[in-house]
């Protein structure tokens, strides 16, 4: 016997297809970077680099057109503080729905409080070869609704339009989670200038706040092997030469000793120590990643720290 469905049940099911389609067509079209994402902790790093690589998919495939669909208020691209900005590839703002008297201005000269070179930092990326080049930028930042300048993580894809029109898509954070692949990006980074370049150089550009290695407050330190700190951008005027390796944490750990016996194993390593929360004098745990670096016959070691945010549910 066959069953026939009543209209009732057809009409059930056929509402039932349509959310599933408009649940489908809300759903990010971002899948080149998805990859990438494993290496982040964060729900709302994720989100935001998922945001700006399906805008980026958008201008991909309508160019300039696109922008109409990011200025829709209460829309993903649109919402709260969150928003998309677009410039070209030679520093001109072309989209910015918050700040929207900022189009058709060059801000290639723009620097932040600390004289870090925002928009040259996002050519920079747009100077790349890959058509998909994407990168974070970390920097003090005033939007409309501050007093002050904020710490900010903008994550920013190059987007080349069906017209060959470059365009460098972003979007950003207030007050951005830290990432351990940033920290270790930055570590990364900072070694291969120093393996790579004049060591006095190398060691003057790393104590600039400005410089890129830094990831918001977490700064590049330097130490040889004997723990005399050669680097600390905290303290770039710093006549005496301080020696850490007997710099005990808030519960008695010998940090350096601790790196310094890693490394003797391994090119890497990650610890962790116990220091008082600045303003409060609370205890709070640090992680720390460091790296082995060679430049000629010296060695030193390159790392930074950060505060991880906690507990598991600010992911």
């Amino acid at each position: 016997m066959v069953i026939f469905p009543s209209r009732a049940r057809s009409k059930r099911v056929a509402l039932a297809l349509l959310a599933f389609q408009l649940l489908l067509a809300s759903m990010p079209i971002f899948g080149g970077a998805q990859k990438g994402l494993s290496n982040y902790l964060y729900e709302d790093n994720k989100q935001l680099i998922s945001l700006v690589e399906d805008a980026a998919a958008l201008i991909e495939a309508q160019g300039a057109e696109a922008f109409a669909t990011f200025s829709v208020k209460g829309s993903r691209w649109l919402k709260g503080d969150r928003y998309l900005f677009v410039y070209d590839d030679q520093g001109t703002v072309v989209f910015h729905p918050v700040e929207p008297e900022l189009e058709g201005q060059n801000l290639s000269y723009l620097k932040d409080i600390g004289g870090r070179p925002v928009v040259a930092r996002m050519m920079e990326i747009g100077q790349r070869p890959e058509p998909d080049a994407s990168g974070w930028l970390f920097y003090l930042w005033e939007g409309p609704w501050h007093t002050r300048p904020q710490w900010k993580g903008s994550y920013v894809r190059k987007a080349i339009a069906s017209d060959g029109s470059v365009f460098l898509v972003g979007s950003g954070l207030y007050n951005a989670k830290i990432e351990k692949t940033f920290i270790e990006e930055a570590v990364d980074k900072a070694a291969k200038l120093i393996q790579t370049r004049d060591k006095d150089a190398a060691f003057a550009e790393l104590r600039q706040i400005s410089c890129p290695c830094h990831v918001l407050d977490a700064y590049i330190r330097v130490t040889d092997e004997s723990g005399n700190a050669l680097v600390d951008p905290l303290f770039p005027n710093l006549k005496k030469t301080r020696n850490v390796s007997e710099v005990v944490d808030s519960v008695g750990k010998k940090v350096f000793q601790e790196i310094r016996e890693a490394l003797q194993q391994r090119e890497t390593t990650w610890t962790s120590f116990t220091a008082p929360k600045p303003g409060s004098g609370l205890p709070e745990k640090r992680l720390i990643y460091t790296r082995k670096v060679r430049n000629g016959n010296e060695i030193f070691y390159v790392g930074t720290s950060y505060v991880p945010a906690s507990p598991l549910w600010l992911k």
